[in-house]
């Protein structure tokens, strides 16, 4: 990514007028943000640019929004075919493969409205329904005219439309959060996922091992008796617990079916042993607590460390990715304060030692705990 220095947002840019200071080779991977509109949503993005201001002492990242890539990773083209006359719609026309001779599968018609695109037909042939296919063909008459769709939500139109255009997920249209595919964004280190908030992991915690711990028994006391602070039920509200029992006696602590869950958004490998970082179900950070794999039950551990598996170097990354603010503000300094160019190839050279570091937490952490569940069986 591009690096720039002592810059703040000029004129509205997503990224400052002039050459940066200097790139970094860092994070390639797509990553993903919530929606905070939309429980449930979140959209990929890969990292453009890096933006230090030496007024705040704040880096943030600049975001490319990608555009969705289900329906091509899948082999579907589509083509644009401009209206006949001034009155007729222009199509988005899909195919499977690259023949030229071949049916459309898929077809969209739309017009434009003034500032607005208005879509008159969308059709996908049914064995290729659930595919991605007519969120690419919206995104990509969006892409062509760099206008958006009028939103559908609320309007009498068939029920699998409806579902469409009620998707959390819908990335195109006035009240979707990004329509553009090449839209830029300013996040930060904390917004990013290493992947689609819908399979980041829950986490359900052990109940039985947190009411046996010390945390777990003072609670309980203190709930019993009345005396003094109730940690023990503020930790347990944390974890998704509530407290049980009879006649008004409370012998334990059990999952509460109300309460909201918590998603694992990143692996802290500087930890030891690593810890969760987790989110709500916006995407949006849970500072409250930090658990380790310990604390969940035997089947929120199982789906976590499937997700480390799957995303063992995207996690890595992110972690690596915590050192630079740290470094790019001790460099700024430099520069700054004594007046020289100071050595950007340093930050870099940090950065892959710690991603290494991390790599190496992350493949002992899985192999520890195949071993305990091989020392089980």
């Amino acid at each position: 990514m591009d690096v720039y220095l002592n810059r703040t947002v000029e004129l509205g840019q997503k990224i400052p007028y002039g050459a940066m200071d200097f790139q970094l080779d860092v994070s390639r991977h797509t990553y993903f943000v919530g929606n905070p509109g939309r429980s449930g949503a979140s959209f990929p993005v890969c990292i453009k640019a890096g933006v230090y201001c030496s007024e705040t002492e704040v880096l943030n990242l600049v975001a490319e929004v990608q555009p969705s890539t289900k329906a091509h990773d899948a082999g579907y083209i589509f083509k644009y075919e401009p209206g006949i006359g001034p009155d007729e719609p222009d199509r988005i026309l899909g195919y499977m493969g690259s023949n030229p001779k071949a049916e459309p599968i898929a077809e969209l018609a739309y017009t434009s409205e003034g500032a607005y695109l208005v879509d008159h037909e969308a059709q996908v042939a049914y064995e290729h329904q659930r595919r991605g296919l007519a969120t690419a063909m919206y995104q990509r008459a969006e892409a062509l005219t760099g206008k958006q769709f009028l939103s559908r939500q609320g309007e009498p139109i068939p029920m699998d439309g409806a579902a469409f255009w009620a998707s959390p997920e819908r990335a195109f249209g006035v009240d979707a959060l990004y329509s553009h595919p090449k839209r830029l964004l300013w996040v930060n280190l904390a917004d990013l996922l290493p992947a689609a908030l819908s399979e980041l992991p829950c986490v359900h915690f052990d109940a039985d091992r947190f009411t046996a711990s010390a945390t777990g028994q003072r609670g309980i006391e203190m709930i019993n008796t009345g005396n003094g602070p109730r940690t023990g039920l503020q930790e347990a509200r944390m974890r998704g617990l509530v407290a049980h029992g009879q006649a008004g006696v409370v012998d334990s602590f059990v999952a509460d079916p109300q309460a909201v869950l918590k998603r694992v958004r990143r692996v802290l490998c500087s930890a030891q042993p690593p810890t969760l970082a987790l989110s709500n179900n916006r995407g949006l950070p849970d500072m409250s607590i930090s658990p380790g794999l310990a604390a969940l039950t035997y089947e929120s551990r199982e789906e976590v460390l499937q997700f480390v598996g799957r995303y063992l170097h995207a996690l890595a990354d992110l972690d690596a990715m915590e050192i630079l603010h740290a470094q790019i503000k001790a460099l700024c300094r430099v520069r700054i304060v004594r007046h020289e160019r100071g050595d950007p190839g340093g930050i870099e050279r940090a950065f892959v030692a710690h991603r290494e570091q991390a790599v190496s937490v992350l493949t002992d952490l899985l192999e520890q705990e195949a071993e305990f569940r091989a020392s089980q069986m």
